[in-house]
């Protein structure tokens, strides 16, 4: 775990930047969702993707500018820096630990309960590779700054307890991702989300939770689909 002083020091008043910074990282995607850009568009499937991730590059770029212009503070008292050689491994191993139990879950509930693939995993197979590339490397990123570095740091400062932030964060992802992937998607979504938020809880590290989401995301999206 980074030494960083400012994880050590209690700010138990919230301010006007926590709370947006708060709204931001949690609900800025789903809020923003609700204008239906892509549909006022008429974009395809991949350019409707591409055009998710850049506004997830855009509220990553606007919680880093109240990080640093708002709050006056650097990125690590949101967990961006550059993990230990044990932070790195605690990560690797976590992301082959979730793949193994999410898909033995996925696999289990999809035969007993005859439930049906997601519709979002078929879009994403048609997909060329420099798509899901570009896809897979937005949400490896912005979806671990967005949904664990910043809200779990800033409500653990304002609770005082990491539970309450990493609680938060799960809940919060897994609702925001259920319509896209449904319930047969949810359930190795919560294996995943939760091998995550372990790796942040224990490391407080986001780059080593990016790594953790890279790998389940390589052998998801990237690999497994040639073998199913």
């Amino acid at each position: 775990m980074s030494s960083d002083g400012h994880r050590s020091q209690s700010r138990p008043s919230i301010s006007l930047g926590v709370v947006v910074g708060l709204v931001v990282a949690l609900f800025g995607s789903p809020l923003l969702g609700l204008l239906d850009i892509s549909d006022r568009l008429n974009t395809t499937a991949a350019g409707q993707l591409l055009l998710n991730s850049v506004i997830m590059w855009l509220l990553v770029a606007a919680i880093l500018a109240i990080v640093l212009y708002w709050e006056n503070r650097s990125v690590g008292s949101i967990g961006l820096e550059t993990p230990s050689r044990r932070e790195a491994t605690v990560g690797v191993v976590a992301g082959v630990a979730g793949l193994v139990l999410g898909i033995l879950a996925t696999g289990i509930a999809v035969v007993a309960f005859q439930l049906e693939r997601p519709e979002t995993l078929s879009t994403l197979e048609e997909l060329s590779l420099p798509v899901k590339l570009a896809v897979v490397g937005t949400a490896v990123v912005t979806e671990e700054v967005l949904w664990r570095g910043y809200p779990i740091e800033r409500l653990t400062e304002l609770t005082g307890s990491i539970w309450i932030g990493a609680a938060t964060s799960v809940v919060v992802f897994l609702a925001v991702h259920y319509p896209e992937w449904g319930v047969v998607g949810a359930i190795p979504q919560a294996v995943f989300t939760l091998a995550i938020v372990g790796v942040y809880v224990k490391t407080r590290n986001v780059v080593a939770c990016i790594l953790t989401h890279t790998v389940i995301n390589v052998v998801m999206v990237l690999v497994l689909p040639a073998f199913i």
